[in-house]
């Protein structure tokens, strides 16, 4: 939805609260999220590349007739699907791991990409406990990142009292008004 609400609003439309409720009632009734649809692909692909192993490793048994081999064989093949379903668990839960830190830092603007890419990084290596599709503790990890080195954020662009091509660094109220219209037209004082 946060996508969609920022796509809107890079194309210059704003919802009022009662439309945004209605958009959010719609996607959490005909839409899956990302997250869930790369799991559910992941998880179908692995299973379907599973039992076409197993349907093979069956019809090889099918033809071998020896128990104490055949035995041996199942053995091994369980200690392989085995192997595979702890892999795919894994993998899933790696992935879900990585769309919950998406979502987290999507709400952050960062300096550049490339410092966002290393914060990132330096989150992971964190290990922070996925609990819900969240982190714990990580939106106060990036909190305090954020009080503690705040060369690491965007800037938060505050509208002085001219806009565009006209705004200056000079902070908007009542007291430095004078120096702000001066700033305005691009004039000393």
């Amino acid at each position: 939805m946060d996508k969609l609400k920022a796509l809107l609003q890079k194309l210059g439309i704003e919802l009022t609260a009662d439309q945004t409720k209605q958009i959010d009632e719609v996607m959490s009734k005909e839409f899956i999220s990302a997250e869930a649809a790369a799991a559910d692909k992941t998880r179908l692909e692995e299973l379907t590349k599973q039992l076409a192993a197993r349907d093979k490793d069956l019809e090889k048994l099918k033809a071998d007739n020896k128990s104490e081999e055949l035995q041996k064989q199942l053995d091994e093949l369980n200690a392989k699907y085995k192997q595979d379903t702890d892999d795919l668990n894994a993998k899933l839960t790696a992935q879900q791991a990585d769309f919950a830190a998406e979502k987290l830092f999507g709400g952050y603007k960062f300096a550049s990409d490339r410092v966002r890419k290393s914060v990132l990084d330096e989150f992971r290596g964190k290990g922070f406990k996925l609990e819900n599709g969240e982190f714990v503790g990580g939106k106060e990890y990036l909190e305090g990142l954020k009080q503690s080195e705040p060369s690491v954020f965007a800037a938060d662009e505050k509208p002085g009292l001219f806009m565009g091509s006209t705004q200056s660094s000079v902070a908007a109220d009542a007291t430095n008004l004078e120096s702000q219209i001066y700033t305005g037209f691009g004039l000393k004082k």
